[in-house]
């Protein structure tokens, strides 16, 4: 179970990337008022803190492939991985479809795409009540709850 959660934490990186570059490319070439849309801090802070968390979420992944990969146990790092990369792909597909208005609905922007795989990678294979749960009871010790 540790590699599949680790590689769709990857999945994860991967859909919240691709959002991110979607809405700065879109940011800086749509044009309101004489000025891109990327000029606004409304604009450029729900991205930034998206690009912060994706980012922040990355390194939780790869600390956990390099444990998988050392054959460490990783499971309490796999778990977080999941948590972690699923919750920063749903903020950024949000923050993303947010940048792109009514656009980020048009499937020639694939912003919407992302945004379902965002969703279903937080709950598949695993929810995070489960994840939450494993992480308490393998890292802090506290009873098991399922």
């Amino acid at each position: 179970m540790n590699p599949e959660r680790i590689l769709v934490a990857g999945e994860c990186i991967g859909i919240a990337r691709n959002a991110l570059a979607r809405a700065a490319h879109y940011a800086n070439e749509r044009v309101i008022f004489g000025r891109p849309i990327g000029q606004n801090q409304g604009v450029q802070h729900p991205l930034a803190k998206a690009w912060a968390r994706v980012e922040s979420a990355n390194l939780m992944v790869m600390h956990a492939a390099a444990l998988y990969d050392a054959g460490e146990p990783c499971g309490v790092e796999a778990n977080a991985a999941k948590l972690l990369a699923a919750d920063a792909a749903v903020e950024a597909t949000e923050a993303a479809q947010i940048t792109f208005g009514g656009f980020g609905y048009a499937k020639e922007y694939h912003v919407e795409r992302l945004v379902r795989e965002a969703l279903l990678f937080r709950i598949v294979p695993v929810t995070p009540q489960m994840l939450l749960s494993f992480i308490a009871e393998k890292a802090l010790g506290l009873p098991k709850s399922y």
